[in-house]
């Protein structure tokens, strides 16, 4: 500038740029004064920020706000990570990597997002190689998943990590987890509008060993997503809800309350049918409500027509209280029988897949076993697994077919096998399975990978080995069978 640096003379007015922000706390509320809102905001209770201004902004909220009010302004910071692309790369303007949330939601063509990507960029030169990636990723643009399915994908995402690596496909899955909760409330619309659903307490009711494996499920999900609410563990709350609406609720519960509902409306059992009504309504009342937090709009939507069928009422599912566990409704015989009625079927699943059945193809399972546990179970077993009936023996036939075993529990769908293709079959994958099993070794065998790569992984990879080498086991018994 031509001026010695010397003559310069620092303000002495000006402050540093995060000064006025460490006044927040108290500044926003009215403070010199003692006003209501500082009063009764202040101290509050959680902050939630990004770790890379802790020091800059956080700290110095604590300090000043000490300082003038002799109060500390909050207890819990919860730090947000920071959201990067499906590559790991920081989200910026000048990488042309940035996606709006709003486009999540509402959805955005090619052109548009090339036109945002684009917009204002500082080196001009930037404008073609991002405009080419754009379009090479997004070749059909960003489909719309709404803004349950984002802000569950987030919820999801919210690990105690440093850095988030956003994919698109968490979004996709998600939208499908919305669906999955709109139909299951549409199913249980159908089978209870108009019926009795158990409102009336002095109406006898019911209950089968489903119905109360059901009730205790639920109590471990509002038991799980609660305490990981608590310590802020966002992501495992989402997991125990998924994992209950879809794993349990709808792929279990609502396919063997189908059955239940059938067999009490063709016997006349009116106990039997309000029984389960009442729990498909109620319990799905009180998952909505578990749900909302995470996806509020849909949740609302559902919960305004299904709360009146179980005995709520309110103008929004927002004023209704969250639900709580009671442990006392867990009925662990009734766990024990659900426990052993899934492994039977998918037991039967399993001689399916192994057998290469279509999945149209009604077959009938022959069984060994406790007689009344299987009769118990045969309504269920009929259409969960695909069967045209279910024949109880003392032995099984001598038969080339694959068998499943459960403890005492011998399984064997009965059909004419061709012997010669279906030992060229098996071979045929005894072969391909001995592939990928010596892959594995070779992977494993290798110090570089085991001493590099993450526990994980190194830990999934010997999980896939111990996978191959039990079917090749089995499939070569089969084999074997099938030779003698």
């Amino acid at each position: 500038l031509g001026r010695d640096p010397a003559s310069f003379e620092q303000d002495a007015d000006v402050l540093d740029t995060w000064f006025s922000s460490a006044l927040w706390c108290h500044s926003t509320l009215g403070w010199p004064q003692d006003t209501r809102e500082l009063q009764t905001f202040l101290p509050s209770s959680v902050l939630v920020t990004g770790f890379d201004i802790i020091f800059f902004w956080v700290a110095r909220m604590v300090m000043t706000t000490v300082y003038f009010t002799g109060e500390v302004p909050f207890r819990t910071v919860y730090i947000n990570a920071i959201v990067r692309d499906e590559e790991g790369q920081k989200m910026s303007k000048s990488k042309g990597n940035v996606l709006d949330p709003i486009d999540l939601i509402d959805g955005v063509t090619v052109e548009e997002l090339v036109e945002k990507r684009t917009y204002g960029l500082m080196l001009e030169k930037q404008r073609e190689p991002i405009a080419r990636r754009t379009r090479k990723q997004f070749p059909g643009g960003v489909p719309a998943f709404g803004a349950d399915a984002v802000r569950f994908t987030f919820v999801s995402l919210a690990t105690h990590g440093r850095t988030l690596n956003f994919d698109l496909n968490r979004c996709e899955g998600y939208r499908n987890f919305c669906n999955k909760l709109w139909n299951a409330t549409r199913f249980v619309l159908m089978n209870v509008e108009g019926r009795d659903t158990g409102l009336d307490d002095a109406a006898p009711r019911t209950l089968s060993f489903v119905d109360r494996w059901l009730l205790g499920r639920l109590q471990r999900a509002k038991h799980d997503i609660a305490t990981n609410v608590d310590q802020y563990r966002f992501d495992l709350a989402a997991k125990a809800l998924y994992e209950f609406v879809w794993d349990e609720y709808c792929d279990w519960y609502l396919e063997l309350a189908k059955v239940q509902l059938a067999r009490a409306d063709a016997a006349g059992d009116a106990a039997a049918a309000r029984g389960t009504r009442s729990v498909l309504v109620r319990e799905l009342e009180a998952t909505l409500r578990l749900a909302h937090p995470f996806m509020p709009f849909i949740t609302e939507e559902l919960w305004q027509t299904l709360a009146p069928l179980a005995g709520k009422s309110g103008d929004s599912i927002s004023l209704q209280p969250y639900p709580q566990a009671d442990f006392g409704r867990v009925d662990a015989a009734a766990d024990r029988q659900m426990a052993l009625l899934k492994e039977l079927v998918n037991a039967c699943r399993a001689l399916r897949g192994e057998m290469n059945l279509s999945p149209a193809q009604k077959v009938p399972l022959v069984a060994t076993g406790d007689r009344a546990t299987l009769e118990a179970f045969t309504p269920y077993l009929l259409p969960l697994a695909k069967l045209s009936g279910v024949e109880i023996v003392d032995e099984l036939p001598a038969s080339d077919a694959p068998i499943e075993i459960l403890g005492a529990f011998r399984l064997m769908l009965r059909i004419e096998v061709d012997v010669a293709a279906e030992r060229e079959r098996i071979a045929t994958e005894v072969a391909r399975l001995e592939g990928e099993a010596t892959k594995a070794r070779t992977k494993l065998g290798n110090e570089g990978f085991v001493g590099r790569a993450p526990a994980a992984v190194v830990a999934q990879e010997r999980a896939r080995l111990a996978g191959f080498e039990s079917t090749i086991d089995k499939l070569k018994t089969q084999l074997g069978r099938m030779s003698g």
